[in-house]
Formats: C-alpha cells, structure tokens, sequence
C-alpha cells in the first residue's frame, strides 16, 4: 500500500540522518538531544530487570552518535514529569529531541500512559497523578524542536494493567489494556517507534536486555551504510527471538529535508 511505502521511506530517511556514523545532521541544525528513561523496580507491579540495563545500553549507543543525553533510571511520576519538564527547557528549535522509555506502560480508552514506579493504580482515577500521558510528552517535543523522535519499549506485561481491566470492565465502553494503542501525531516533524504492534506485550527478554532494545543496537550501530536494511534487521531479530509475538511498529509524520 502507498502509505506504507511513503511511512518506510520517512522511517529510513530519518534514520539515515540520525544513526549515520559521523555526521547524523548538517552542520548547523541545532543540538541532538535525548532524555533516556530506564523503569526496572516499581514497588507495586514488580521488577522489569531489563529496562534499566536497556536504558543504560541506549544512553551509550546515543553517546557514540553524538546526542547529548540525560539518563534517568527509577524514577517515580513527580521524578518523571520533572526530568521531561528539564528535558523540554532545553530543546531549541532547530533541535532534534530523542525520548526513550523502557519500563510499563498501559492504555486506557485508546490515550497510552507511563508509569512511574511509585504507581498503584488501584483504580481509573488514580491514573492521572500515577502516570504520564504519552500524548503530552509527544506534543511537548513537536512544538519545540525541529525533529522528534520517540522510541517506546514500554509495552511489558503490566499486572497494573490487568488489575485496572477487571476495574473499568464493563463499567465503561473502554478499558484499561495490556500494549499500547496506536497514536496521531499533529508536528511534521516526528517519528514514534513502538517494541511492538498495539494491544501487544513486548517482552523483558531472559538475556540482560529486551529483543527491541537489543535490535536497535546491534543493527543501527554504525547504520550509514544501508539503513534501510538495518531496521528490516531489527523487526527480523524481534520477530525471530519473540517466534513472532512481537512486532515493532513505526509511526512518521516527517516532511523535513534533511
């Protein structure tokens, strides 16, 4: 179908850009900048042992790109909202802005949301001081810089999600899921890339890091020579390591030349 050609041809040009070793974006266009966020022990919905260590491997690959990086490993929701509020300050327009989060996340009536680990979500109104919405963090990012990016490997299996579900089930027309839902985007410069397909779980991994995370690095490092079949190789190894039950999905509204 046309639009998913035009979509892998924004997703690759962009990444060309980016992950090119040397030279990601002209002399000129501002600061790369990524805030990279790692959830791995929250006091009620458990420990994800990866994300921090996913976190930490994403914030060194960035490192060797050029990017200016915050890292924030465990943080709870006031942790959270203040390090994107620090994050946001700092973006110019001419910037690229990276976001990366690793830990749970979880949709309610089709809006995603980050948890912090300090969250219990004992019920639907809880949801509001307990997480950040991700539409806010994509809107704050396109209205200050000139390229966003956000890479979400947020969608583990969240038993706060699940407890939520039995909560809103049949109260409601929707209902707290597992995954995240699929999102718009309003800037004209911006890329969403998901661990997997809506309604799904990307999974932890058993080896010190999630299947996504691991793809990214191991095929995006050092990119510039075929980047369009560098992330053919990240769905690949997902789809591979997972037996097909996870499937990376991109969203791009990019219509900036580079």
């Amino acid at each position: 179908m046309k639009w998913r050609a035009d979509l892998r041809f924004w997703l690759l040009s962009a990444l060309m850009v980016l992950f090119a070793a040397g030279n990601a974006l002209a002399e000129g266009s501002g600061k790369r900048l990524a805030l990279i966020v790692g959830m791995s022990n929250y006091v009620v919905a458990g420990t994800l042992p990866n994300a921090s260590r996913d976190a930490e491997a994403f914030d060194a690959f960035l490192k060797g790109q050029g990017f200016e990086t915050d890292l924030v490993l465990n943080a709870d929701r006031k942790g959270l909202a203040g390090a994107l509020s620090n994050f946001s300050r700092k973006i110019g327009p001419e910037d690229t802005a990276l976001f990366y989060y690793a830990g749970h996340g979880m949709q309610l009536r089709g809006e995603n949301f980050l948890v912090g680990t300090d969250a219990k979500l004992e019920s639907e109104f809880d949801v509001p001081a307990e997480t950040v919405a991700l539409s806010e963090i994509i809107n704050a990012l396109e209205k200050r810089a000139r390229i966003s990016m956000v890479f979400l490997d947020a969608c583990r299996n969240n038993p706060l999600a699940e407890r939520l579900t039995r909560e809103v089930e049949g109260a409601t027309r929707g209902g707290a899921t597992r995954g995240l839902a699929p999102i718009e985007t309003q800037g004209g410069g911006t890329l969403v890339a998901f661990a997997a397909a809506p309604g799904q779980v990307a999974a932890d991994g058993t080896d010190g890091h999630s299947p996504f995370t691991r793809a990214l690095i191991a095929n995006l490092s050092g990119a510039g020579l075929e980047v369009g079949t560098a992330f053919k190789r990240v769905v690949r190894d997902v789809r591979k390591e997972t037996q097909g039950k996870q499937q990376p999905q991109i969203l791009s509204s990019l219509s900036l030349e580079f």
